[in-house]
């Protein structure tokens, strides 16, 4: 269990060493790094990393190199990214400014991981919705596919989602775009929580309205 400050998760990656294994502590301590493996936290899109398997690329080299983020963080880390990138044989070499790495087609490292929080989405809908102001053109568009997100994703973000949905309507008050938007997405939470397998949210649905709703432009 790796527990990383919100702050630093953009700029944060996962990476994997192995050291030959001897019967002496001592030795094991001296031992150079043979292969390295490594994982974003954060996806291009803003999303984290997805819940599940990933099959990571082992890369070999001069053990600084496989200890310098700079050689290998513009390199890709799962082989399922990389196929196309990998050639027949044991290995080849990735050369250039920072990187003189090579892939060992031959090993294969994989890691499963679960990301816990209620603050970075694995969703990318989700996530155009709750960050809709940096894109407004595209607030219909995320409006609708909120109803496509699954349950389970929307209601561990279920108060920054109402936040973000009841900003919305205050913030254009003066017309009627979003109305209906805003609604059917209102209608679809209310509906979640009222399922059996989310049911113990209504606490947290009954907090919200009572202590923190206060979108006065929109209460009607």
């Amino acid at each position: 269990q790796i527990a990383v400050p919100i702050e630093d998760v953009h700029r944060t990656h996962l990476r994997f060493t192995f050291r030959h294994r001897s019967s002496s502590d001592s030795k094991d301590r001296s031992e150079r790094i043979f292969s390295m493996a490594f994982v974003r936290l954060m996806r291009p899109d803003g999303t984290t990393l997805r819940d599940g398997e990933h099959d990571l690329v082992l890369y070999k080299g001069d053990s600084k190199k496989l200890e310098d983020a700079s050689a290998y963080l513009s390199l890709p880390s799962e082989r399922n990214l990389s196929e196309s990138k990998l050639l027949s044989g044991s290995s080849f070499r990735v050369s250039g400014a920072t990187s003189a790495l090579a892939v060992s087609t031959r090993d294969s490292f994989q890691i499963s991981t679960l990301i816990c929080s209620t603050k970075l989405t694995q969703n990318v809908n989700l996530l155009g919705l709750l960050k809709w102001r940096s894109k407004p053109s595209l607030l219909c568009g995320n409006l609708q596919k909120l109803m496509n997100v699954d349950g389970g994703e929307v209601i561990k973000f279920l108060q920054d989602t109402l936040d973000a949905l009841f900003s919305i309507m205050m913030e254009h008050s003066e017309t009627d775009v979003y109305d209906t938007l805003v609604f059917d997405a209102l209608v679809f939470i209310v509906r979640l929580v009222a399922d059996r397998k989310f049911q113990h949210f209504n606490t947290v649905l009954e907090a919200y309205i009572r202590q923190h709703f206060s979108a006065t432009l929109a209460y009607k």
